[in-house]
C-alpha cells in the first residue's frame, strides 16, 4: 500500500480564546504543493522584490513595518494562480488549509494575513514589467522541465475586450463631457470664478446627448443632432481652453488636478472629433479610433472579417510555444498585419535572446507578404509556416504543413481559453490604467502557472 504524507503539523495548536483549533490533513502530492515544489521560489522572489524596491515598498529594513516578503511572495503567485482578485483572496487564504500550507503560515493560529487594500496595492506595485519578467521566468523553467518546446512558435493577434459599454459618438463625447463638468465643479469649490460658460456648455452637451438617444428617430436626424453635439463639445473646449490659460499652474493640489483634466480632455478631442468627422462622411471607422474618454489606450481595429468587420479594446500579439506555453504582448499601436510574424519573433527574441531563433514560426495568412517571409528568412527561421493568400506558394514542404495546421488550430483554442471566466482576458476587473494594462499579463500567466501544474503531475504520475 502506497505511504501516505501529509503537510500540516503533527501536534495540534492550543486552544485559541474564540473557538477550538483543529489540525487537517493536507495530502503531499495535493496539485497546489506540487506546483510550489516546482516553483523556483528565488528568481520569483528576486523579480518581485526588484519592482517592489522601485515602487517604494520597504523591503530593505528601512524606517517604518517593512514588507513580509515572505508572507506576499507566494501570495501574489498563489493569488495569479487561481485568478482572484484581492477581496477573493483574503477570503481564500483565511478560509483555505491549502493555501496556508502553500504560503507556508499553516503553523499559526492567528496569521497575520492582511486585508485585501495591503494584496491590491503589494500587488500593484509589481508593475507590467514585474508580471512579464515573471512569465518569462516560468516560460524557461517549463523549456527546462521539457514541458515547452522553444523551437515552435505560433503567433496570432486578438483584442482584450474591456468592460465598457458599446462604443458610439455621442456616448463618448458624453464621457468627455461629463469629466469637463466635474473638473469645473471642482474648481467652482476651490473658488475660481469665470467658469458658469464652460458648465452651461458642458451641460448642453449632456442634454443633446440624452435627445439623441431618447428622441432622436431616423438617420437624417440622428446625424444632425450628432453634429450639433460635436459642435457644442467644440465651444466647451474653447471654453476650458481660456480657463486653463488664465489659471496656468496654480499652487493647490485640486485646482491642478482638474485643470489637468481639462488639457487632458482637450488632448482627446484633438484626436477624437477628426475621427468622428471621418465616421460621418464615409461611412467607415477610422483606424485608432478612441473608444473611452478616459481609456485612449482602447482602440477600433478594423478586420474585415466574417461577421466581425471591427474589433474594440487592447491589441494583443499572442504567442504559443510547442507544449503550449503562452507570452503576449500589448500593442501601443496596431501594425499591419503582414508585420506581426516579425513582430513576433521580436517578442520572441526579447524572451530568450537578441540571437535566438525558432525553427518553426507558423502564423495565418494575414501575415504572408514576400518581403515579410524574406525578412524572415534572412534572420535564420528555417521552416516559415505563414500560410499564403491566392495562390502564392508554400514556403515549407507538404510534410510539415499538417503540423502548421495543428499548431494554429491549438493557438486559436488557447485565445479561447484566455478569454474564459476562469483566466478572464476579457473584460478585467480592473479599472486605473496601471492595473488594467496587467490584466491581460496577469491572464496568460496565470494560464501558464496551471498548466505548470498540471506538467509537473503528469509526470510524476
Amino acid at each position: 500500500m502506497k505511504d501516505r504524507f501529509h503537510s500540516t503539523p503533527d501536534v495540534c495548536p492550543p486552544t485559541t480564546p474564540n473557538g477550538e483549533v483543529v489540525s487537517i490533513f493536507v495530502d503531499y502530492d495535493h496539485p497546489l504543493l506540487q506546483l510550489g515544489r516546482a516553483l523556483p521560489w528565488e528568481q520569483i522572489a528576486e523579480i518581485m522584490i526588484r519592482e517592489w524596491r522601485l515602487s517604494g515598498k520597504n523591503v530593505d529594513g528601512g524606517p517604518g513595518r517593512p514588507l513580509d516578503v515572505s508572507l506576499y511572495v507566494p501570495l501574489v503567485v498563489l493569488m495569479i494562480v487561481k485568478g482572484f482578485h484581492s477581496r477573493q483572496m483574503e477570503a481564500y487564504v483565511s478560509e483555505n488549509v491549502v493555501a496556508r500550507v502553500f504560503i507556508s503560515r499553516q503553523d499559526q493560529v492567528e496569521a497575520p494575513i492582511r486585508d485585501h487594500a495591503n494584496i491590491a496595492r503589494v500587488y500593484a506595485a509589481l508593475s507590467q514589467e514585474g508580471l512579464e519578467a515573471l512569465n518569462t521566468l516560468i516560460v524557461h523553467e517549463a523549456k527546462r522541465h521539457g514541458f515547452a518546446d522553444a523551437t515552435i512558435v505560433s503567433s496570432d493577434t486578438t483584442m482584450q475586450e474591456l468592460p465598457i459599454g458599446y462604443p458610439n459618438e455621442p456616448g463618448i463625447l458624453r464621457g468627455l463631457a461629463q469629466r469637463c463638468l466635474r473638473a469645473l465643479k471642482q474648481l467652482g469649490k476651490q473658488g475660481v470664478g469665470g467658469i458658469e460658460g464652460a458648465v452651461e456648455q458642458a451641460e448642453q452637451v449632456l442634454r443633446s446627448v440624452k435627445e439623441h438617444h431618447l428622441f432622436a428617430k431616423g438617420k437624417e436626424v440622428k446625424q444632425q443632432v450628432l453634429e450639433r453635439i460635436m459642435a457644442q463639445t467644440e465651444a466647451l473646449l474653447n471654453g476650458t481652453d481660456g480657463l486653463v490659460r488664465r489659471l496656468g499652474q496654480p499652487a493647490e493640489v485640486i485646482k491642478r488636478g482638474a485643470l489637468s483634466t481639462l488639457r487632458r480632455m482637450k488632448e482627446v478631442a484633438t484626436q477624437l472629433l477628426p475621427q468622428i468627422t471621418h465616421w460621418l462622411n464615409t461611412g467607415t471607422v477610422a483606424k485608432g479610433k478612441i473608444l473611452h474618454a478616459g481609456l485612449t489606450q482602447a482602440v477600433s481595429v478594423v478586420r474585415n472579417k466574417a461577421g466581425k468587420r471591427t474589433e474594440f479594446g487592447l491589441p494583443y500579439l499572442l504567442s504559443r510555444l510547442g507544449g503550449g506555453y503562452v507570452f503576449g504582448t500589448l500593442l501601443s499601436r496596431a501594425p499591419h498585419e503582414t508585420k506581426m510574424p516579425l513582430h513576433a519573433l521580436a517578442a520572441y527574441r526579447e524572451r530568450f535572446g537578441d540571437q535566438a531563433v525558432p525553427e518553426l514560426m507558423v502564423y495565418d495568412r494575414g501575415g504572408y507578404a514576400k518581403t515579410t517571409l524574406d525578412e524572415l528568412a534572412r534572420e535564420g527561421v528555417k521552416q516559415i509556416g505563414v500560410q499564403p493568400k491566392g495562390k502564392g506558394a508554400w514556403r515549407v514542404a507538404e510534410g510539415v504543413r499538417e503540423t502548421i495546421r495543428s499548431e494554429r488550430g491549438m493557438t486559436e483554442g488557447i485565445i479561447g481559453t484566455l478569454k474564459s471566466n476562469k483566466y478572464g482576458f476579457n473584460k478585467p476587473k480592473e479599472r486605473r490604467w496601471e492595473t488594467l494594462r496587467m490584466a491581460g499579463t496577469k491572464s496568460i500567466l496565470s494560464f501558464n502557472l496551471n498548466k505548470l501544474m498540471r506538467d509537473v503531475m503528469e509526470a510524476k504520475s
